[in-house]
């Protein structure tokens, strides 16, 4: 397929707003005018629910699972309230305000008896968990859209469920990307041609069989770069309330700055160790494509933000260490038994153990007799994990754990720097319980104490960032 021009020739661009950039009519206004000043550029503007909504729907399904009648009546008022008032101040027009406020009448009736369900069975199926979650992102991109149409945009919508298809394999979900491909040729590029710009929720989809489904959370990023490799688009930008990824977490680094470009394994790397601007799949099919992504600041739209490449140039960049990301809340899990050496069976067992229950490992370290690994915290199944990897030999556990990453790609070329890194932290007597870094491989990737994180952060900041 060709790149997808607008009348002017010019290659289109796929825009994603997440949840902060449209928490209330200002925030709406905003984004509107920024969606605006690209008009030229045909964009396809991608959509989440509005900020706090998600944890809303998910607090409900709970609160329903556990008979939490109050509780539920309470949820259900504030997401209905919050979207009509929305509604009242942004939308002027008579006709697109009675659609709007229909719908909302609609989306509560449907959430109010998929509760019901949930609250009778006293379960939470994966179907209906993903169709009480799917209304946040139908409210706001239709209210995006019709005030697009408010204020004299020839804006279209299209409903993501007809585009993005989602298979469930082994308890996760992947986007069947022929099929998404297919779907958006064939019904997103008629509706683009037809009008200046088009809304699409992020983060729903639908299985092949038409039941609801979603990418997971914070999978508007997702969505987005499926729809942007899938329309061989120019540019994917992914609006948040950064100035694009930062060299550090600014609460620990208030002088955290911005990155002005950075390759996709570098991105990738401090998305996957707890960056959080950006999804860790998100960047896959752009990168795939070889498609740039820009990461920006919807309160300070002139701003560059950052450009996340392909491959950086050697003239593009001075910078060894680029970033520092961490993720709190692991478990560290030590093995140790002489089976290790006799059977790498073994391993493979481990293994699938976390994986059944549905563990995401961030590192490993393995010796003849031991084996170490961390995975995120959760009390309520971690004994059973622990009797069932006890068949193998003994297993402790150390809880309040922070992987931390330090990411560069020129560390590849400068083999003493993560042995400085690690000269730093002992000096100030900071203990790495596990420290991983393969051959060529572009972060140092080590465990730490929870009471350690901002020391450490504060420390490598000022050590390999500022002073460069």
């Amino acid at each position: 397929m060709k790149a997808l021009l607008n009348k002017n020739g010019i290659l289109m661009i796929v825009m994603k707003f997440g949840g902060t950039s449209v928490k209330d009519a200002e925030a709406f206004k905003n984004v509107t005018g920024i969606i605006k000043s690209r008009l030229n550029k045909k964009p396809l503007v991608v959509v989440s629910a509005l900020a706090g909504i998600t944890n809303l729907l998910i607090e409900s399904l709970n609160d329903a699972a556990a008979h939490n009648i109050e509780k539920i009546n309470h949820n259900i008022d504030e997401i209905k309230n919050r979207h009509s008032e929305l509604i009242d101040e942004l939308i002027i027009d008579g006709e697109i305000k009675t659609h709007l406020l229909e719908l909302l009448a609609e989306e509560i009736d449907k959430l109010i008896t998929l509760l019901n369900a949930a609250r009778t069975i006293k379960l939470k199926s994966g179907a209906l968990s993903h169709a009480v979650m799917s209304i946040g992102e139908i409210l706001s991109s239709n209210i995006l859209n019709g005030f697009l149409q408010t204020v004299k945009v020839n804006s279209g919508i299209i409903d993501a469920r007809e585009v993005i298809v989602i298979e469930n394999k082994r308890g996760d979900s992947f986007p069947d990307i022929d099929a998404i491909k297919e779907n958006a040729v064939a019904k997103l590029i008629p509706i683009l041609n037809e009008h200046e710009c088009v809304v699409c929720a992020g983060f729903i989809g639908s299985t092949k069989e038409g039941e609801p489904a979603t990418l997971g959370r914070n999978g508007s990023d997702y969505t987005a770069s499926l729809l942007c490799s899938a329309l061989n688009g120019d540019e994917l930008e992914i609006w948040s309330d950064v100035d694009g990824i930062l060299t550090a977490d600014p609460t620990i680094i208030p002088a955290a700055s911005p990155l002005k470009v950075m390759s996709f394994n570098e991105a990738c790397e401090l998305a996957y160790f707890g960056a959080r601007v950006l999804h860790p799949a998100a960047i896959q099919p752009a990168l795939e494509k070889n498609i740039p992504v820009r990461v920006l600041n919807s309160n300070t739209p002139d701003q560059n933000g950052t450009l996340i490449i392909k491959e950086i140039r050697d003239d593009e960049t001075n910078t060894i260490v680029k970033s520092i990301a961490y993720k709190e809340g692991i478990t560290l899990l030590n093995i140790e038994s002489s089976k290790l050496l006799l059977s790498p069976k073994i391993i493979e067992e481990i293994f699938l153990i976390l994986t059944h229950h549905g563990k995401r490992v961030y590192a490993i370290s393995k010796s003849a007799t031991k084996l170490s690994v961390t995975i995120e915290n959760h009390a309520d199944d971690l004994p059973a994990i622990l009797t069932e990897i006890s068949e193998y030999g003994e297993v402790t556990a150390q809880k309040g754990k922070v992987i931390v990453s330090v990411v560069g790609e020129k560390m590849a070329g400068h083999p003493s720097v993560p042995w400085h890194i690690l000269q730093k932290l002992d000096e100030h007597k900071i203990k790495t319980d596990l420290v991983s870094q393969f051959a060529s491989q572009i972060s140092l990737v080590f465990i730490i104490d929870e009471s350690e994180i901002e020391k450490t952060v504060t420390l490598l900041h000022k050590e390999f960032i500022e002073s460069n």
